[in-house]
């Protein structure tokens, strides 16, 4: 496994590699954990960007074919971060609402406590041009 950044102290490393194949070599326990999965946005739809309609297809690996299938994503890679963090650690996990419900319910059947939610208020959001929503 190879090791994109490590701190001088070696207390710290970042791994760039597929999440599910460098979780099952580890060999390590984690204190805290910051994870910042798909969110599941693309879905064939709009946004504006710098003033220009495009798509919000970011790729393959962001879209999905039903709530079924992220549960299952979100179950998988979570189950494998539990089996590697350290009785009295952290995780913090980054999402939107296309992802975030599905992520707290398996949190909560894995065992895990969820202690504190905490929202970003996005200065600069996305504009509201399908009006089906609160705008951010």
């Amino acid at each position: 496994m190879k090791t994109y950044f490590q701190s001088k102290d070696g207390t710290f490393s970042l791994i760039h590699q597929d999440t599910f194949k460098s979780l099952e070599k580890l060999n390590t326990k984690f204190d805290m954990v910051f994870a910042a999965p798909p969110y599941f946005l693309s879905n064939d739809g709009l946004t504006i960007k710098n003033g220009k309609v495009v798509s919000v297809n970011k790729g393959d690996w962001d879209k999905s074919n039903s709530d079924f299938q992220i549960d299952e994503f979100n179950r998988r890679w979570l189950s494998l971060i539990r089996n590697n963090m350290k009785d009295k650690s952290t995780i913090w996990v980054s999402g939107t609402s296309h992802n975030i419900f599905s992520i707290g319910q398996v949190l909560t059947e894995l065992g895990f406590k969820i202690l504190n939610i905490i929202t970003w208020e996005k200065t600069n959001p996305p504009p509201n041009f399908s009006c089906r929503s609160f705008t951010h």
